[in-house]
């Protein structure tokens, strides 16, 4: 298995923290929240702005991942 390093600021690495489990790695934290979430669709002009042109098919090619299935 691989593994990759992410580098995220102090304050989001403690709400992480917060919201693991006992017993629970962070990959898997992370598989748990990733498959609670809806598509980002839903979430585009939630703050009342309007999406900006293009900005849904973007958001559509990056669900689907990248080209051939690499990440």
């Amino acid at each position: 298995m691989s593994s990759r390093n992410v580098a995220v600021r102090k304050d989001v690495y403690d709400a992480l923290r917060r919201e693991k489990r006992p017993n629970e790695s962070f990959t898997r934290l992370f598989l748990r929240l990733l498959s609670q979430r809806g598509p980002l669709e839903d979430v585009v002009g939630a703050w009342g702005a309007r999406p900006l042109p293009g900005e849904t098919q973007a958001l559509r090619r990056m669900r689907r991942g990248p080209v051939g299935g690499r990440r």
